[in-house]
């Protein structure tokens, strides 16, 4: 009887390790590089640092997220802030990072490497 207590709790302890919180790449890629400004709950700071939460790019413009990740933009509220580009990110970890923000703050729509690819090839 102690022996398949023993096994059980090995067995549901192997189990619980097992299981890998989802997107954890493209959620250290954030925490590394998005969260600074964007803020950890991805809520961002006002006008300054708009927030991700439920954000456009991630329902209806999400074919342009990799071109305004790789390339960063100027803010249309205020001159003097600037989203830094980082072009070198790798298809794959723009893909973790797209579909970790879509999973935390979008629709969930996966983006296959195979989109970020084709649209890497059509950024300006």
């Amino acid at each position: 009887m102690n022996k398949l207590i023993v096994f059980l709790v090995i067995a549901l302890a192997v189990c619980f390790s097992c299981q890998q919180e989802k997107y954890t790449q493209g959620k250290r890629i954030y925490k590394a590089l998005c969260s600074n400004c964007h803020m950890d709950d991805g809520n961002g700071l006002g006008q300054m640092y708009p927030s991700l939460q439920k954000s456009v790019y991630l329902y209806d413009k999400m074919d342009e997220l990799t071109c305004l990740i790789r390339t960063g933009r100027q803010s249309s509220h205020l001159s003097t802030v600037v989203m830094p580009g980082f072009s070198n990110l790798r298809e794959a970890e723009i893909s973790n990072l797209i579909n970790y923000l879509s999973h935390e703050w979008g629709d969930q729509t996966i983006l296959p490497i195979t989109s970020i690819r084709e649209q890497i090839e059509n950024c300006p």
